[in-house]
């Protein structure tokens, strides 16, 4: 019967390696989300992101900063 202790060591090293995300893709990622942010924002600079996941459930936290709001005109 499996030892409980390393039934948690290996389901945590099996989410830790789901929730890495490589360095080249979180680059793309973050080049994407700043050219959607633009449409709405004057972005300065990339976002930042944060990930982290827990019991398989992930967080994901944006951040960025703006110069100013871009205005939108609503057609009827």
């Amino acid at each position: 019967m499996p030892n409980n202790d390393n039934f948690a060591r290996i389901s945590k090293v099996l989410q830790s390696d789901k929730s890495v995300m490589s360095d080249g893709c979180k680059a793309l990622l973050l080049q994407d989300l700043a050219e959607k942010f633009n449409e709405y924002f004057e972005v300065m600079g990339l976002p930042r992101m944060e990930l982290t996941c827990q019991n398989g459930i992930y967080s994901v936290r944006l951040a960025f900063e703006a110069e100013r709001i871009k205005q939108f005109h609503v057609i009827k």
